[in-house]
């Protein structure tokens, strides 16, 4: 019953017998997960923090240089346009491609995740099956045989 009954409760409690494994845990709420109170953070691989790091430091090159070209433009700086539209143009673009990088980076992990978690789901869904629904009908079927032969012998014909 514990394969049944497991959805909602957390991944590889002692509830569910440790059965939905997960080296994560957390509750699992229609498809999502939501961390339980107290429960820590997910891991996140090393790249993250690099990756968060270079989008705060491209959206603050993105601020600055707009603002020195609008200095520039409005003529309260003197210079030359070009440079931080060049700036702005390259931290505008290395937006995108940032998360062109970080995409690529997940997908392998993500799959495998994916994979990990649909054999999980896979076999909860047959142990519950099995469960469910055939050892019942095998132990109907067993029931009707003992009484199909009961009744031979009641009637005679044995």
């Amino acid at each position: 019953s514990a394969w049944c009954t497991s959805v909602g409760r957390q991944a590889g409690s002692p509830e569910d017998g440790g059965r939905t494994g997960g080296r994560s845990g957390g509750w699992i709420i229609a498809g999502r997960r939501a961390r339980a109170a107290g429960q820590a953070r997910p891991v996140r691989p090393g790249w993250w923090a690099v990756a968060a790091a270079v989008q705060w430091v491209l959206s603050a090159l993105q601020v600055l240089t707009a603002a020195w070209l609008l200095a520039l433009l409005t003529g309260a700086w003197g210079g030359e346009w070009w440079i931080p539209a060049l700036l702005l143009t390259g931290a505008v673009a290395s937006g995108p491609a940032l998360a062109w990088c970080c995409r690529a980076m997940a997908r392998g992990p993500a799959r495998r995740y994916g994979l990990e978690t649909e054999r999980r789901l896979r076999n909860a869904a047959a142990g519950c099956g099995r469960e469910r629904v055939l050892e019942p009908v095998a132990a109907e079927l067993l029931r009707y045989q003992e009484v199909r032969a009961q009744y031979v012998i009641a009637a005679g014909e044995a």
